[in-house]
């Protein structure tokens, strides 16, 4: 259990760590850290594509669908891949279907901010 001080530290603790994000100069961040929806995109189809190979263009739709219109979901994907974060391919499986995955550049990035992240957090928490 903690007391209300370690708590106060703690929290104090995840500001510092959300504003290291929110300032990072890292270009995954300066594209996907600009609303919720694009965070949640990127994400979600981090998380998926660890499963398997890619989404769906439809499944990728479908991330967010409550926060932004289809119109722009669909613009936001296309704008993804033409900045190089995503890459597009036909379905080996179904020749009417494009497959959509995060590329090379997308996952050094990421891998990046999160080794950052994990610095900072090492720094914030070993205080206590």
């Amino acid at each position: 259990m903690i007391n209300e001080d370690q708590q106060v530290q703690l929290d104090a603790g995840v500001a510092t760590l959300m504003q290291s994000v929110l300032v990072s100069d890292n270009e995954l961040m300066a594209f996907f850290g600009s609303s919720r929806y694009s965070a949640l995109f990127l994400m979600q189809a981090l998380l998926i594509c660890e499963q398997r190979p890619g989404l769906s263009k439809e499944e990728c739709m479908h991330i967010g669908r409550d926060l932004r219109s289809r119109t722009h979901r669909q613009n936001f994907i296309d704008e993804a891949i033409k900045q190089g974060f995503f890459a597009k391919e036909k379905s080996a499986t179904d020749a009417r279907q494009v497959v959509v995955y995060p590329t090379a550049k997308t996952k050094r990035l990421f891998n990046d901010l999160s080794a950052a992240w994990r610095d900072k957090v090492r720094a914030v928490f070993a205080a206590e």
